[in-house]
């Protein structure tokens, strides 16, 4: 579809990569999985942000870049127990405006 550079883009069409990451010490058993999702209107490129979730990276929570255009979400298989990959290191960015 082509676009009409002298109006906006109504950001009918995206397209997204999501990533899944395996934590695991070299040698050693998984011990953390994390999915880092991005979007874009395919139509003009465009990045999306998203909200409500904290910059920096986290297992135990869902967390972002810090320009908000990419998801870090931490996964587990069904199976495992529930404080797979809590004892990760984690990092939190607190911006100041």
């Amino acid at each position: 579809m082509a676009t009409d550079q002298d109006k906006p883009c109504e950001h009918e069409t995206f397209a997204a990569v999501v990533e899944v990451n395996r934590i695991a010490p070299e040698g050693g058993s998984l011990t953390g999985l994390m999915a880092d999702v991005t979007v874009w209107c395919s139509d003009c490129n465009e990045k999306f942000r998203f909200t409500g979730c904290e910059p920096g990276l986290s297992f135990a929570a869902p967390t972002v870049s810090i320009d908000g255009t990419q998801l870090h979400a931490p996964l587990r298989p069904a199976s495992a127990d529930p404080d797979f990959g809590l004892g990760l290191p984690s990092f939190s960015v607190h911006l100041e405006g």
